[in-house]
């Protein structure tokens, strides 16, 4: 099998994506795609990514680009645990994923741009502030969803867990005291060793 994988330094969408192929130990080769360098608008990726995005990945000669659309695929072709054993699982998969990408997507990158990328003489502490209060309902969701399960399909972890934990990786900067099972489960997500390389590869 022959795997690319084209991400940009810095991306929390590609971040998901190395995640997915770290837990299900796909063999891959990294291309980094630079935007400085303009490397976006090359013909060879526009071929294969016609928005000019990272992450995209080419298996075998199928070319696939957004983050979740290829972590459900990867999941869904190798398995290895993270695919759900159930149609009611895989309705879940899909379920948290979509959660992810509209509840909680666009919020903590408002709130992390101006709580931690932005240089510090660019953040509005008001916006950070609007975005973490947004954040409130659907972290109480999560949170909810989680009292009485381990994980969010169920008893196993599995790409439902590791599209929304990717998606919140910084949260964990955030104070979940009165969110004790995100707290618990965001812990379990990201000390797995799987996390652990996609994290130290990521360069941050």
């Amino acid at each position: 099998m022959s795997l690319a994988f084209h991400h940009g330094h810095g991306s929390p969408y590609s971040w998901r994506v190395w995640l997915a192929l770290e837990h299900l130990g796909v063999p891959y080769e990294l291309k980094v795609i630079s935007f400085s360098d303009k490397d976006q608008l090359k013909p060879e990726f526009v071929a294969i990514n016609p928005r000019h995005q990272v992450p995209t990945i080419v298996d075998d000669g199928y070319a696939l680009w957004e983050s979740m659309a290829i972590n459900l695929y990867l999941a869904r072709k190798h398995g290895k645990g993270l695919w759900p054993a159930t149609v009611e699982g895989e309705g879940l998969a899909f379920q948290w994923s979509f959660f992810a990408v509209t509840e909680i997507d666009p919020t903590i990158n408002e709130w992390a741009r101006h709580r931690i990328v932005l240089p510090e003489a660019e953040r509005d502490p008001k916006v950070a502030a609007a975005a973490l209060e947004k954040l409130q309902r659907p972290l109480a969701v999560v949170d909810a969803a989680l009292a009485h399960r381990p994980y969010l399909a169920g008893g196993a972890f599995t790409v439902a867990d590791l599209n929304l934990a990717a998606a919140l990786f910084r949260a964990r900067r955030m104070d979940h005291a009165a969110r004790p099972n995100l707290a618990r489960w965001l812990a379990d997500c990201f000390s797995r060793p799987a996390a652990r390389r996609a994290w130290a590869m990521r360069g941050e």
